[in-house]
């Protein structure tokens, strides 16, 4: 089973995860979504996964970690676009902003693969109203091949004209980087982030 960060998590009984604090919001959410999302952080020695547990505030986030064992299920970022499950959110959650367009952005990403994360791909996959009316739009797009710098720009330039804000990140076999810091050319270097933390590179598009 490959697992890479933003995958969702189904845990088939809590007492798979192990996390630093048991704050009262995190056994609420888990208990009505039990759902986790890959960390992009190092696997520990014994093979458990880094995930984080969300709440339904910004605020609310919890570091934790999977036993491999308390997999039920895994659910790509991909996979969400692919299986177009959107389709399944009742018609009156779909009137969110970021949850409206995304049909429209199913269009516009024919030629890449790319799935939603954030609070959007959350709520698509779990059904938990985590999804609000200022939500901005997080996505992920597959760079693990070569991607061709001016489909990129045509890309960001057509997004930036849906009504939502979105904000992209390109992953790749080291790490990831956001999109939008290579697109703008700004400097030499851009941020990878790592399994191991940020890190410095050269614009791997220059």
């Amino acid at each position: 089973m490959v697992i890479r960060p933003h995958d969702l998590i189904e845990v088939s009984n809590l007492k798979y995860l192990s996390f630093y604090e048991d704050k009262e919001w995190v056994t609420a959410s888990l208990r009505r979504a039990p759902f986790v999302v890959v960390r992009r952080a190092e696997l520990l020695a014994n093979g458990w996964i880094p995930v984080g547990i969300r709440g339904p505030e910004r605020n609310q986030r919890e570091a934790a970690f999977l036993d491999p064992e308390g997999v039920c299920q895994l659910v790509s970022p991909y996979a969400i676009a692919e299986r177009q499950m959107w389709n399944s959110l009742f018609t009156t959650r779909r009137q969110q902003p970021v949850l409206q367009v995304m049909d429209l952005l199913a269009e516009i990403m024919l030629d890449w693969r790319w799935g939603p994360v954030g609070s959007a791909g959350f709520e698509i996959v779990t059904q938990d109203h985590t999804v609000k009316e200022t939500s901005d739009l997080d996505l992920v797009i597959d760079g693990s091949e070569v991607i061709d710098y001016a489909a990129a720009e045509r890309l960001v330039h057509k997004l930036e004209h849906l009504d939502v804000r979105i904000d992209i990140q390109l992953e790749t076999r080291d790490g990831a980087y956001v999109l939008h810091e290579i697109i703008e050319r700004r400097a030499s270097t851009v941020v990878l982030r790592t399994s191991s933390g940020p890190k410095l590179v050269r614009n791997p598009w220059q």
